[in-house]
């Protein structure tokens, strides 16, 4: 049916690093047709759903040729799924028409109004849906600005008849054009949808293989969301470039059995896995000998460790514990990237300790330098965010003045190169202000501003995050990161859920700090709050004031659909802010 390649597996991969997904998904289809490309599990850990890399090209197929009849080359895509196979086979379909694809979370009572304005910003004209919950769907958009959408069930299309191999088959694939808008994180009335173009895709693709050491034998394990650019570019569409076989589960399955991640490591040999820090202490905080017995973690040697501040503390805690199950501490493998740059800037080298280093926090916040502590207690280690891919160019900026940090200097990280999207949909004030700033010593070159604060190791060459520009807090002349404070909290709470505390700045004659905690089901706080609620509080912001030389004006207790999160699990701080100045904030305890 196939030819046999003559073309050896390494030079298949660098083939591989100029192609565009769908291309590379055909050529894998060629090569090798029967091999299990996705394994997908339920919420019990059990096999659901698996595709092959013929039936993916298949499937695909079948979607691209039945949008090309019903739509127009640039029209946006709108889709609508659970956790599962079916998305990736629409998103390839868009990818292969070139259709714009624009993932969304499947609406719950607080999502329907963020679809609705994804819906109206993004222009969408269709949209693809399991063909079981199309009409549900069609309803729940019955009056907003999605009403006008045409519903497509999915899986009902036929796949396509036919092989990579036919002559008739031709790319559509424009390097240079949209591939999907990312949706920025966020409840904002404007959305911002970052247009991630073909182009960036291969080449973040390249950047990852190439940093991590990766190929065709790179078994991986994933749980991220689906819609989330860290789930869908890094799960579900570096496997094709590699030629791997990626097992799949839902975020869900993750939260309630860290274990079922763990275990399925172990059981398909995976050499790849990760997620944020919050993953690791909640691995850490669940684990259990019994359920863990016969667990074989010898084989991971890349944990990678992103979207979210990586803690050394977590780290060494994790592998502590997982180390008599084989797992090796040289395995992790923190990374830095954001949806604005496709998704990867840096990360590695691989199989090496993680690389840390020990500041005075008081004087970094104050001043903006990095100075050794003068005393242990004035310190704090941070953990380096791997060595920047060759391909990018990062630079350390005085937010302020566009001018280059000296070394030793903190400021806001800049990135350049081609991986860095195209803008902003619609938006050519936000585009302008994030895409094109210009550096002072050159001007004629146009970077990304992140928002996020770092420097870059004089020794190491590795990036260190040091929070967000935006959720910077100014107090008594100090820039405090609320991750910081948050963190601490979370120590003074022993017990709490990882990500469930907010801290924020309101300006009320003076600048003062809300903390805002959710209180889930922890059964120990409950009881706390209630036999000693004013005590309870005095231990937290005693601990906060030792940490961190701060005085906390007001501490509240929410329940926990009070927390407010993005759909990748990160905190709102800014829509907490918003509501408890609203006073909208529903607060069990103050």
């Amino acid at each position: 049916m196939f030819q046999k390649s003559q073309m050896t597996p390494n030079e298949i991969l660098s083939a591989m690093g100029n192609l565009t997904v769908p291309d590379a998904l055909a050529l894998r289809a060629r090569l090798h047709p029967d091999k299990t490309l996705f394994t997908f599990l339920d919420e019990e850990g059990r096999e659901a759903g698996r595709l092959s890399y013929l039936d993916a090209w298949r499937k695909a197929r079948g979607v691209a040729l039945r949008l090309e009849r019903t739509t127009g080359a640039g029209d946006r895509i709108m889709l609508f799924f659970p956790q599962g196979l079916d998305f990736i086979v629409a998103f390839l379909g868009c990818l292969m028409s070139g259709r714009i694809a624009v993932p969304v979370n499947l609406p719950t009572r607080r999502r329907v109004d963020r679809c609705c304005r994804i819906a109206a910003d993004s222009g969408a004209l269709a949209a693809l849906a399991r063909g079981d919950m199309v009409e549900s769907l069609a309803e729940c958009s019955a009056g907003t600005p999605a009403a006008g959408l045409s519903w497509i069930a999915a899986d009902a299309i036929p796949a396509f008849d036919g092989t990579p191999a036919d002559e008739a088959v031709r790319s559509v694939a424009d390097p240079r054009s949209v591939a999907f808008f990312q949706y920025t994180s966020g409840s904002t009335s404007a959305p911002k949808g970052v247009m991630v173009t073909q182009h960036n895709l291969t080449t973040n693709l390249r950047m990852m293989r190439d940093s991590w050491e990766l190929d065709h034998g790179t078994d991986m394990v994933f749980w991220q969301p689906h819609h989330h650019d860290m789930g869908l570019i890094l799960g579900q569409l570096l496997p094709i470039v590699l030629g791997n076989h990626t097992v799949l589960m839902a975020p869900n399955t993750f939260v309630r059995r860290p274990s079922l991640w763990l275990e399925a490591i172990s059981r398909y040999r995976a050499t790849l896995a990760g997620g944020p820090n919050f993953a690791y202490a909640l691995a850490a905080e669940r684990y259990s000998p019994e359920k863990m017995a016969g667990i074989d973690l010898s084989r991971w040697t890349v944990a990678l460790n992103g979207a979210d501040v990586v803690r050394p503390a977590t780290l060494a805690r994790f592998a502590a514990l997982y180390e008599k199950h084989g797992f090796r501490g040289e395995a992790f493998l923190p990374c830095y990237g954001l949806a604005e740059a496709t998704l990867f800037v840096s990360g590695g080298p691989v199989r090496r300790r993680t690389c840390t280093t020990t500041v005075d926090v008081r004087r970094m916040e104050r001043e903006r330098r990095i100075v050794e502590p003068a005393t242990p207690e004035g310190g704090r280690t941070l953990a380096g965010c791997g060595e920047p891919s060759w391909e990018v160019e990062v630079a350390i900026v005085d937010p302020a003045t566009g001018r280059r940090c000296v070394p030793g200097e903190v400021g806001e990280i800049w990135v350049a190169g081609e991986t860095v999207a195209a803008g902003y949909w619609r938006n050519a004030e936000a585009t302008e202000q994030t895409f094109r700033a210009r550096l002072e010593e050159r001007p004629g070159a146009s970077f990304l501003r992140t928002g996020d604060l770092g420097f870059l190791g004089p020794d190491d060459r590795q990036l260190y995050i040091g929070g967000r520009l935006k959720d910077v807090i100014i107090c008594d002349g100090r820039n405090l990161h609320p991750e910081d404070i948050e963190y601490s909290i979370m120590e003074a709470c022993q017990g709490t859920r990882p990500q469930s505390c907010a801290v924020f700045s309101h300006d009320d004659g003076g600048e003062r700090l809300t903390i805002v905690a959710a209180i889930e089901v922890d059964r120990e706080i409950k009881r706390r709050l209630t036999d000693d609620g004013k005590g309870f509080q005095t231990a937290i912001r005693t601990f906060v004031a030792s940490e961190h030389g701060i005085a906390l004006n007001r501490i509240l207790f929410v329940p926990p659909t009070g927390m407010r999160k993005t759909t990748s699990g990160k905190i709102q701080r800014g829509l907490m802010r918003q509501l408890y100045l609203s006073g909208e904030l529903e607060a069990l305890s103050s």
